[in-house]
């Protein structure tokens, strides 16, 4: 092991492909992309599901609770994917590899792979505990309750065993990412699959599970079809389980290993996501509809204020016109008493005709709009 010559290439290209050692085409821009969407998405529906819960409705419950501990490990995960860019870099084919620069590489897949597992593994059962306390207003639902449970007990045994078999399946354990050293691993290329078909039929049955309990609520058709849209959401979830699965499939019999580990990246990412925008779409709707009204309380004062600002000044333009012509008609009258908020006088005109009235007004402060 220790004679390999760690700036020699990984392996020969394949017909009709050319090597490039140096400076190797790669994915880094569409992998800063794909995570900088999903962490704005993600990180702002969490800010909105937590204001509303703990600062409108003031009931926080333990999935509430792990939420921002969840969103943690999901921004580390993605920390960890997006080093890999300062590695050999994303979406690189394996041919474009040196050696040693697999180790650093597949160390961050390494560490990003197990906090994607994490987060599923907490995730889901707070989905499936958020629709409990959803559904519980419609009356018992003890048939629904258990699914939850069995679905919530299934999740968290898949996904912690899949954990401690990639945590303990090398030893030393930097031999599952550094393979230049001496060690060995046990044969785990059928876990990814057997953990992909669990979670695609885990997604199925959570995006399923409500969507009789929401047909058959007393209210319209269009406000049902409005709240099963949000559970949906999910849709875009399982389509990224289903396409890891299929790439499971095709990792364990490809030669071009590292350019699909990268697109594993953007698929777990995507799965996360979305699974966090089904557990925070429901208390969204509160938040958002405030910061629309305080915006347009905002705009409508700014508008307002500047508005009075031009209205003001054509006030005083027209009071001075008008004791102007009251001088060149001969007459000394004294300047009208103001009062604090309206004073009116009637100004004679010559000949005892008609009084006018001239008036003084004042703004009133505004005041701020209700949030």
């Amino acid at each position: 092991m220790s004679q390999l010559d760690l700036n020699a290439a990984v392996m020969p290209p394949p017909p009709g492909e050319t090597q490039n050692l140096d400076n190797p085409p790669n994915g880094n821009g569409i992998m800063i992309g794909v995570y900088t969407t999903c962490i704005v998405i993600a990180t702002t529906s969490v800010v909105l599901r937590t204001y509303s819960k703990f600062f409108l409705l003031k009931l926080g419950r333990i999935e509430d609770y792990l939420l921002v501990p969840t969103w943690g490990i999901f921004i580390a995960h993605c920390v960890f994917w997006l080093k890999m860019n300062g590695t050999t870099g994303n979406l690189v084919h394996i041919w474009d590899f040196r050696i040693g620069g697999l180790a650093p590489f597949y160390r961050n897949g390494f560490y990003g792979s197990l906090l994607y597992e994490t987060v599923m593994m907490v995730l889901k059962p707070m989905i499936l505990f958020e629709w409990m306390h959803i559904f519980a207003s419609a009356g018992p639902r003890n048939y629904f309750n258990w699914a939850c449970y069995i679905l919530s007990t299934i999740n968290v045994l898949t996904y912690f065993i899949s954990i401690m078999i990639d945590a303990t399946s090398c030893t030393p354990r930097e031999y599952w990412w550094d393979q230049t050293i001496e060690g060995h691993c046990v044969d785990t290329k059928s876990l990814p699959i057997a953990t992909a078909i669990i979670n695609v039929i885990l997604d199925v049955f959570i995006l399923l599970l409500p969507q009789g309990i929401i047909w058959r609520l007393n209210m319209s058709r269009a406000k049902r079809a409005s709240v099963s849209c949000v559970f949906f959401i999910g849709l875009i979830s399982v389509t990224a389980a289903t396409s890891r699965l299929a790439l499971s499939v095709a990792y364990s019999t490809s030669v071009d290993v590292t350019y699909q580990f990268s697109q594993a990246g953007i698929l777990i990412v995507l799965e996360m996501t979305f699974a966090i925008l089904v557990f925070t779409s429901p208390h969204m709707p509160k938040p958002v509809s405030l910061l629309a009204q305080a915006t347009s309380a905002s705009l409508t004062r700014l508008i307002r204020t500047n508005s009075g600002s031009g209205s003001g000044h054509h006030s005083t333009s027209s009071r001075s016109r008008h004791y102007q012509d009251v001088d060149e008609n001969g007459d000394s009258l004294p300047l009208p008493v103001l009062r604090s908020s309206k004073s009116s006088r009637s100004l004679p005109r010559r000949g005892g005709k008609n009084s006018v009235e001239s008036e003084v007004q004042f703004a009133k402060p505004e005041m701020p709009g209700l949030p």
